[in-house]
């Protein structure tokens, strides 16, 4: 029997896992769901996060732009609409904080720019191919040799070199 969390073998009549502890009683009375320890999600391609920050964006920027339109029209209704014994009781000037109150709609509005530069900016991962080496030219003259030369083996690093000279 081995442990549903850590993957321990252990003996088949054990009611805890002798290296996590894991209670193997509570799933025979199906009280506990066997699970991993360690829950891996599924991991987005490029597009998918791609189309989320653009959805997403265009959404909150259309949102926010609703929003100051709103607070704008609001605003100026509310200073049109407020009488004045009301005005005076106010111990601040109200006429410059209800003009600027639309300005609430940008946060909104610059998240969604925010996120759809960053959906702009995700690219899909391109499949980098491992160049051949090419081998040196043969030289075909009459006093050469006729067997052709074998080329040298590539080097541990020259994967890794090759993904470093593309940019991303």
């Amino acid at each position: 029997m081995y442990c549903y969390q850590c993957g321990t073998e252990s003996q088949t009549g054990a009611q805890f896992c002798r290296a996590c502890g894991a209670n193997f009683k509570a799933i025979v009375k199906g009280d506990e769901k066997p699970r991993p320890l360690i829950q891996i999600g599924h991991k987005k391609t490029a597009a998918e996060r791609r189309e989320k920050h653009l959805t997403t964006g265009i959404v909150s920027m259309f949102s926010g732009v609703g929003l100051m339109i709103f607070l704008y029209f609001l605003s100026a209704a509310l200073v049109l609409k407020l009488p004045p014994h009301i005005i005076e009781q106010i111990p601040f000037e109200i006429d410059p904080v209800l003009r600027i109150i639309w300005l609430i709609g940008l946060v909104p509005t610059l998240s969604g720019v925010g996120h759809i530069l960053a959906g702009l900016m995700i690219r899909p991962r391109q499949n980098l191919e491992l160049e051949q080496p090419v081998a040196p030219p043969r030289d075909l003259t009459e006093g050469s040799s006729t067997t052709t030369p074998v080329p040298a083996p590539g080097s541990v690093t020259e994967r890794t070199t090759n993904l470093l000279e593309h940019n991303y």
